[in-house]
């Protein structure tokens, strides 16, 4: 039986957000967030939560749409704003579900491909929460095509994260090793004191990686991470077909928790 800590997985992602926004603005978000945490879940769902979530889903694809007038930047930090709120809902998205996290993603990503620590956030709950690794692969590669190396400070993450989830969700090891070789790459041309540190630990990294390791395990302890934390039937259903792809057989019992059927070799 495989039980998962959702709780330090968000907080760890809140924390990285933390850094991006302004202080003031992140205590009011913060008792807000307290708040929600703190009201007691409805065992019974509110059809007026999924009418909710359709209508945010047309709003933010109307800002994906709509020109910004040049003030790409304000939208894009509106809407990591939004995504705070979206994400810290507790209570609602424990009925609905972390659907839209890619919506904002691609949001953020459009309006200001060189926000880096609000792609770095995004991608982790994306990956996780929402499920789906491709989408945050492809987002992050957006990003990076939008820059030269050394032009943005910390840009060289970017393909460390995109490395993460090529190894962890997709086990495409060729696609990883080149992304870390990239990242070091990146991160020689940034300069500063810790450049040289980070170029060393990418470097190393797709080293080991070039070795062929297996990833399969790997794998699968990464999805099982994301399907704890899927409450829609769909994602939940994507993330059990690719856990079953790697060999392991997949149940949830009545009271929710996910069991896992190992062979002895996967």
């Amino acid at each position: 039986m495989i039980i998962f800590n959702q709780n330090k997985s968000k907080k760890k992602i809140l924390s990285i957000i933390a850094n991006v926004i302004s202080v003031p603005v992140l205590l009011i978000l913060l008792i807000q967030l307290q708040n929600n945490d703190l009201k007691k879940s409805n065992s019974i769902e509110n059809p007026d939560d999924f009418q909710d979530e359709k209508s945010l889903a047309t709003k933010i694809n109307i800002q994906q749409k709509l020109p910004s007038f040049g003030f790409e930047n304000i939208v894009a930090d509106w809407n990591l704003l939004k995504f705070i709120q979206y994400f810290g809902d507790g209570e609602t998205r424990e009925k609905v579900g972390y659907s839209l996290i890619p919506e904002y993603f691609k949001v953020i990503v459009t309006k200001d491909p060189h926000f880096i620590k609000a792609h770095l956030s995004l991608s982790s709950a994306n990956s996780i929460y929402a499920g789906q690794p491709e989408v945050t692969v492809a987002l992050l590669q957006k990003a990076i095509n939008s820059m030269n190396p050394g032009e943005v400070s910390n840009s060289s993450y970017l393909w460390s994260y995109k490395g993460v989830d090529e190894i962890l969700f997709l086990g495409d090891i060729k696609a990883a090793t080149r992304s870390y070789q990239k990242a070091a790459e990146w991160a020689m041309k940034e300069g500063g004191s810790m450049s040289d540190i980070t170029a060393r630990r990418n470097m190393r990294t797709a080293n080991f990686l070039a070795s062929n390791p297996d990833p399969t395990q790997v794998q699968i302890g990464a999805w099982m991470t994301s399907l704890s934390s899927a409450k829609d039937s769909k994602t939940q259903n994507y993330i059990i077909d690719k856990i079953e792809g790697l060999g392991v057989e997949v149940s949830i019992t009545e009271k929710g928790e996910i069991k896992i059927t190992r062979p002895e070799k996967v």
